[in-house]
């Protein structure tokens, strides 16, 4: 059997004005059962009392006029799913099983957006109420509940139809469709492994194995332009707070947006080039060190826990790693990288000297770039994890006699404007 995965195609919505003026009272009243419903378990469940069925005929009978039986039923099911999602976490959290950067698990919440003080409006189509067709001069339609609405956007997944989620989005004024598809998962051919060191000043460092040199991509770029958006969103919190006495606005929070998502646009372009390098090289796992616990007691001055608690979005680095090397059928394990920067990879001493980005051992004298340090004991942790002491020259393509300080350095790959760089009216638009 066929192992498959789960994608999403987003395309944007450009409907005429009856057309939003139907999608409004859809999405409305979608908004409306998911809150009702959630309404009903949230006061259940802080009553000691929860019940699957409560409320669910009622409320079903109700919408099935307005929405019809299958999108009422779609809201149904995702808001079960959201509540069975939380009582697995609650479970996790009993049996201490919960990562420990999650510090407390929340009932499913309303859709609504609490900064701007509206609901959120969404609707669920099911996968055999749309379809998607393009004409003759290869323009696209949705076509669902007689509607036939002009879509622009690339359908990068081809498979399976699942759901459609439509929703409006409040600080654009702008309409987007979600829809899932169900793909086949590819499988590399490779049989080598690359082990990966994350960081801020570099966002990854990478070791390949049989490889005589690490490679590197710059985070400095990414950083410069984070300080920049950080600079425009301090200033105009201090001017909205002086004049209007306000601590948010729209224009504030178009800032924020732009910031994030210049952030993700950087980091998925930089994990799309390291995966695509991997599969050329014949990769088939990939080691990524975790660095969990980073930011638990770690006080280091304002810039650098600026740096470290705000910018240094490891988790969703590590997560575009596993889903980017998924579409290419590579693997991924993540590894404890807990002192993989505190010890020599060539003799295994803890004796060793900091300053920058060098990393000199004080027993054997090797220097060293730090993250390519932090790759090689990722390494040497991934080949040999049940004797993390025996730390001797076991990488094949870094033997300690050929070993000097150029190749102990890795090639350092920038990421150009032309590719990550995005203007803020465009990722506004997207």
């Amino acid at each position: 059997m066929l192992k498959t995965m789960k994608r999403t195609n987003v395309f944007k919505l450009y409907p005429t004005k009856e057309q939003e003026k139907f999608l409004l009272k859809i999405c409305k009243m979608s908004t409306i059962l998911w809150n009702k419903l959630n309404y009903i378990r949230r006061q259940a469940f802080f009553e000691g009392r929860f019940d699957w069925e409560e409320g669910v005929d009622e409320l079903y009978n109700e919408f099935k006029s307005i929405l019809g039986s299958a999108t009422a039923q779609q809201i149904i099911r995702k808001n079960n799913f959201a509540w069975k999602s939380f009582f697995k976490l609650k479970w996790l959290q009993r049996m201490n099983k919960l990562p420990k950067h999650i510090k407390n698990v929340s009932p499913p919440r309303y859709w609504k957006d609490r900064e701007a003080g509206k609901r959120k409006l969404m609707t669920i189509i099911r996968n055999d109420r749309y379809r998607i067709e393009r004409n003759s001069k290869g323009k696209k339609y949705l076509i669902f509940k007689g509607m036939r609405i002009r879509i622009t956007g690339k359908a990068k997944w081809h498979g399976k139809q699942g759901q459609l989620e439509i929703l409006y989005d409040d600080l654009t004024k702008s309409w987007y469709s979600h829809q899932t598809i169900e793909v086949e998962k590819p499988e590399a051919k490779g049989y080598k492994k690359a082990f990966v060191d994350i960081g801020a000043i570099c966002l990854i460092t990478a070791w390949i194995e049989n490889e005589r040199q690490a490679i590197a991509f710059s985070g400095k770029p990414l950083l410069s332009d984070w300080w920049y958006w950080n600079k425009k969103i301090a200033q105009y919190q201090s001017i909205l707070k002086r004049v209007n006495n306000k601590h948010t606005s729209k224009t504030l929070r178009k800032l924020y947006r732009i910031r994030q998502k210049r952030f993700r646009h950087y980091v998925n372009t930089v994990v799309h080039r390291f995966v695509k390098l991997c599969l050329k090289k014949g990769v088939k796992t990939i080691f990524v060190g975790d660095p969990k616990g980073l930011r638990i007691n770690n006080n280091k001055g304002k810039k650098v826990n600026a740096i470290i608690h705000n910018f240094f979005s490891y988790r969703y680095i590590i997560q575009r790693i596993k889903i980017t090397a998924e579409n290419f059928g590579i693997k991924v394990k993540p590894v404890d990288e807990h002192n993989t920067s505190s010890r020599c990879p060539w003799c295994g001493s803890a004796k060793f000297v900091k300053k920058g980005r060098l990393f000199k051992c004080l027993a054997c004298g090797i220097e060293a770039h730090r993250d390519v340090v932090g790759a090689l004991n990722i390494a040497l942790v991934s080949m040999m994890p049940s004797k993390p002491n025996r730390r001797r020259c076991r990488l094949r393509g870094f033997e300690r006699g050929g070993f000097n300080r150029v190749l102990a350095h890795p090639v350092l790959l920038r990421v150009s404007p032309a590719e990550a760089q995005t203007s803020p009216q465009r990722i506004l638009a997207t």
